[in-house]
């Protein structure tokens, strides 16, 4: 029970963070896309060599990327005995964070970035390794 309720908690914060967030949402006339997968990491490293952008701006966009859905998926394994296994937890996330990226990408809030893809689907794997490691599932 207290799963759940702290599973829907995050998920209107998560939803709140990625489409309403005053802060965050960036009204344009033209949505922006990347679909060159590391070309946004690139852009930071040149930006940090060039000391255009402070590396905790890019440490906190990366890291945060890489975070950002490991919360949802420490509840969808934990609470949804079927995402116990590999493909159904990878495809589950793979086009749930796809998906993300394409409303960003039609509302044009924030941009839809290849790159967060990868950030995003980087986190929820290296979580679901974690949990897969015997002395940890054996709680579960």
């Amino acid at each position: 029970m207290l799963h759940s309720v702290a599973f829907i908690i995050y998920l209107i914060n998560l939803t709140y963070q990625l489409f309403l967030n005053p802060a965050l949402r960036h009204v344009k006339v033209v949505s922006s896309v990347n679909i060159s997968p590391l070309k946004t990491i690139f852009l930071y490293y040149t930006a940090y060599e060039r000391h255009t952008l402070p590396i905790k701006n890019i440490i906190l966009n990366i890291i945060g990327n890489v975070m950002l859905f490991m919360p949802f998926g420490y509840f969808i394994y934990v609470l949804f005995k079927p995402m116990r296994s590999f493909l159904p937890y990878f495809l589950f996330f793979l086009f749930m964070i796809i998906g993300v990226e394409v409303i960003q990408y039609i509302w044009k809030v924030g941009s839809a970035d290849i790159d967060d893809i990868i950030l995003n689907m980087s986190g929820v794997l290296i979580l679901y390794i974690v949990l897969k490691i015997p002395f940890i599932k054996k709680l579960f």
